[in-house]
């Protein structure tokens, strides 16, 4: 599967597992880092990298992530308390992921979007979007291409807040359960509350 092990982060997912998951549901946070979450919370910190793009801005509520697919008139694939996914209208992409952090006192906060893109497809198409997402974001912070086809080929850009990674392989017989083309942008403030709740819940079992 496509895996990116770099930090900790995660970039291998399939809908299913996802849908079964779903990020720790009744997830429940105390005041603390509700606070965190709150617009005050990232005010202080200065980034330079985007936090999302026409669809989406990471740390949204969920009320706006609705509105914004609503608005787009996609088709939701389905959805739970924590996650959201849609089919958008580009035909290269085969669906759109949203991961939330849930909060007792309200909708939760988008802290991972991932985009998943159809298998197979060409390097051309990897390279294409490698520069699409350059323009927007600046050359990445890392470039791995490997030469081997079974591995990943990764471009990742990073900042205090913010992270964004492309990546993908070439096997010869590609599975399109496990060799999607992922982007995956991530909140890193709201993924270090998810891990550190997940590692509190994996000490009290």
């Amino acid at each position: 599967m496509i895996t990116h092990r770099s930090g900790g982060d995660e970039c291998s997912q399939t809908l299913k597992s996802t849908r079964t998951r779903s990020e720790n549901r009744g997830m429940r946070w105390p005041l603390p880092l509700l606070l965190a979450l709150s617009g005050l919370g990232f005010a202080s910190v200065e980034h330079s990298l985007p936090r999302g793009n026409d669809s989406f801005r990471l740390a949204m509520d969920r009320a706006q992530v609705d509105s914004a697919v609503a608005a787009r008139g996609v088709r939701v694939l389905s959805a739970g308390n924590d996650y959201l996914a849609c089919v958008p209208h580009d035909p290269t992409v085969e669906f759109e992921q949203y991961a939330f952090v849930p909060s007792p006192q309200g909708p939760g906060y988008l802290w991972r979007v991932t985009i998943a893109y159809r298998v197979p497809y060409r390097r051309a198409v990897f390279d294409s979007l490698r520069q699409a997402l350059a323009r927007h974001l600046g050359e990445p912070a890392e470039d791995v291409a490997p030469r081997d086809s079974t591995e990943v080929h990764r471009a990742t850009w990073v900042d205090p807040m913010t992270s964004v990674q492309l990546a993908a392989r070439w096997p010869e017989h590609p599975d399109p359960r496990s060799d999607r083309m992922l982007v995956t942008w991530t909140d890193r403030r709201l993924q270090k509350l998810v891990e550190a709740k997940r590692m509190k819940e994996r000490k009290a079992r």
